[in-house]
């Protein structure tokens, strides 16, 4: 799990399974959470998770409608470069309290299983 403080506002991006697999379907979870001593989840408003790499990879954006206990949820696939980069950029928007809100994280695939590694 990746966290971002924001000042008043930490975004937290969860992702099942960890590390994500090429080209298979995984969880990308984000929760708004007021900062401080006992902070909470809060309202993330039209929240929504871009991916994207150094190289241009196609168009990965995702709403991250409401879920359980205050996250917000997307079924991502995300393909695996050509080059054997592995490193991918996700960036979380949405807004908190009235405020924009922009928080991104870096993530690395794991390649996808092949029938001699199941």
């Amino acid at each position: 799990d990746g966290t971002v403080d924001l000042g008043d506002v930490r975004i937290v991006l969860s992702l099942d399974p960890k590390p994500p697999v090429a080209f298979a379907k995984f969880r990308a979870r984000a929760q708004a959470r007021t900062s401080g001593e006992g902070g909470g989840p809060t309202p993330l408003e039209s929240g929504r998770v871009y991916f994207e790499m150094a190289m241009p990879m196609g168009d990965h954006r995702y709403s991250l409608p409401p879920a359980a206990d205050g996250w917000h949820e997307a079924d991502v696939v995300l393909p695996l470069c050509a080059s054997g980069d592995r490193r991918w950029f996700a960036t979380v928007e949405g807004v908190v309290a009235g405020r924009p809100r922009v928080a991104r994280f870096q993530l690395s695939l794991a390649p996808p299983r092949t029938e001699s590694s199941k």
